[in-house]
C-alpha cells in the first residue's frame, strides 16, 4: 500500500538509469536472523531504534488544522472539486515517479500487452473473500475504482518509487529512486530488533508461517521473504486485480530461478481471512491502516490475533502522526489537499490510539520504533497459552 505505499519487486521495464531489468528484490536486512542485534534507525544519525513498550503511538485527539481539514473535506465533498484534485495528485505521481527515472509509459504497455488478464483476473478471483465492504469501493489512491482497477494494480511498484522518492529526508525534498527499498529495509531492521527486545517473540530462525494483510501485488510479502528465509509467507490482499497482477510477477520469478517461491497470495479480506486459526507465527500490516476507517483496522487486529500462534508476533508499519515530518503537511494546504486527495480516511487514521488497539485485540504492550522521518514501527505478542 501506499504511505503518502510497499516493495521488492517492480515490473519488467526500465529501471531508473535507462536499462532493461525484469525483477529486483529489497536488499536484504542488516539484521541476521536469530540474533539479537543493534540496527541502526533510518530516522536518525545512529544508534539503534528506541525500543518503547507500552508508550508511544499516542494518537491525535483531534487533527491539527482543523480549519483546513473541515475546510478541504468540505470541498471535497463536491464531486468537481474532488475529481480536480485526484486528477492533479495522480499527474504529481507520474511527474515525480519519472524525474528520478521510471519508464512510467514502457513499463505500463509492457504489462498491458500480456494477452490474458482476464483469465487471471478469474483465477485470482475468490469467493472466499465475501463482499466488498463500502469503504473499499469508493475512490483513493488517485484511482476512481480505488484498488479495484487493472490502472491500480498495474501501476502499484511505479507508485511505490514515486510516492516514496522523498520519504527519508525529514525535510520531503531531496528525492531518491531508492526510497521504497530504504523504507522497507528500514522497516525490516526496526522489526528484528523490537522482536528481539520482546519477550516470548521468536527469533526469525524459528519463524516457519508468516501473513501478510494487505499485500497488494506482493512487493512487502517479498521484504518479509528476506526477513524470515526459513518460513513460507502468505499474502492476501481484498484487491483481485491486485493478486493476479502479484501472481504474474512471481510466476515469471520462478520461471527465471527455475524453482517455485515460499509465497502464496491469496485473493482475501484482511478482517475476515478465512485462514486457520493459531496458523501464524508473525502476522505483518504494512502500511494499511491509513486506508482504513476505524471500525476496519479493529478487526484485522482481531484477525491478526485469531490467526497468530500464542506467541506470536503483530507488526505493524505506518505513518506515525506524531513525526514531526508527517503533521507538517497539515500547515501547507496544498500538501494536505494532494494527500487527503489520494487517502480519504487518513484522518481516521491519526485520531486512532494504535496501541490502545492492538492491546484491545488481545495483545501484550505494543513496542514502537521509528522507521523513517515519518513512519513507525509497531510490534506486539501475542501472549502465550495460559500467560
Amino acid at each position: 500500500m501506499l504511505s503518502g505505499a510497499s516493495t521488492g519487486v517492480q515490473p519488467a521495464g526500465r529501471n531508473f538509469h535507462g536499462r532493461a531489468f525484469t525483477a529486483r528484490p529489497p536488499r536484504p536486512s542488516l539484521v541476521a536472523p536469530g540474533r539479537a542485534t543493534r540496527a541502526r534507525s533510518a530516522a536518525s544519525a545512529g544508534g539503534a531504534p528506541q525500543s518503547t513498550a507500552g508508550a508511544g503511538g499516542a494518537p491525535l485527539s483531534a487533527p491539527p488544522n482543523p480549519l483546513l481539514v473541515g475546510a478541504v473535506e468540505a470541498l471535497f465533498r463536491f464531486p468537481p472539486v474532488f475529481e480536480a484534485a485526484t486528477k492533479k495528485a495522480r499527474a504529481m505521481i507520474i511527474q515525480r515517479g519519472e524525474a528520478i527515472g521510471v519508464d512510467w509509459t514502457g513499463t505500463l504497455d509492457e504489462l498491458r500487452a500480456v494477452p490474458d488478464w482476464p483469465a487471471r483476473l478469474a483465477a485470482a478471483t475468490d469467493p472466499a473473500a465475501g463482499a466488498y465492504p463500502a469503504y473499499y469501493t469508493q475512490p483513493f489512491h488517485a484511482y476512481k475504482q480505488g484498488n479495484l482497477c487493472w490502472e491500480a494494480a498495474q501501476e502499484f511498484a511505479l507508485s511505490s518509487a514515486s510516492v516514496h522518492a522523498p520519504v527519508m529526508d525529514p525535510a520531503n525534498k531531496r528525492m531518491d529512486a531508492d526510497g521504497d527499498q530504504q523504507l522497507r529495509s528500514s522497516y525490516g531492521r526496526c522489526l528484528l530488533q523490537l522482536m528481539a527486545d520482546a519477550p516470548g517473540a521468536p527469533a526469525p530462525g524459528d519463524v516457519r508461517a508468516v501473513l501478510d494483510l494487505g499485500c497488494a501485488t506482493g512487493l512487502s510479502s517479498l521484504a518479509l521473504r528476506e526477513l524470515f528465509p526459513a518460513a513460507h509467507v502468505t499474502g492476501v490482499d481484498l484487491s483481485p486485480h491486485m493478486v493476479a497482477v502479484g501472481r504474474y510477477h512471481q510466476q515469471r520469478r520462478e520461471a527465471a530461478a527455475g524453482a517455485a517461491e515460499p509465497l502464496t497470495l491469496l485473493h482475501r479480506n484482511a478482517e475476515d481471512t478465512r485462514l486457520p486459526a493459531g496458523s501464524f507465527d508473525v502476522v505483518s500490516m504494512c502500511l494499511v491502516a491509513h486506508e482504513l476507517p476505524q471500525h476496519a483496522t479493529r478487526a484485522i487486529l482481531a484477525e491478526a490475533h485469531r490467526v497468530l500462534r500464542p506467541g506470536g508476533v503483530l507488526t505493524i508499519m505506518e505513518m506515525d502522526p506524531a513525526a514531526p515530518s508527517f503533521s507538517r503537511i497539515f500547515g501547507n494546504v496544498f500538501a494536505f489537499c494532494a494527500f487527503k486527495s489520494t487517502e480519504p480516511w487518513l484522518i481516521q487514521y491519526v485520531t486512532l490510539d494504535l496501541h490502545a488497539a492492538v492491546a484491545a485485540a488481545g495483545f501484550d504492550a505494543p513496542r514502537q520504533a521509528s522507521n523513517s522521518p515519518r513512519h513507525r514501527t509497531v510490534v506486539a505478542v501475542k501472549p502465550a497459552a495460559g500467560a
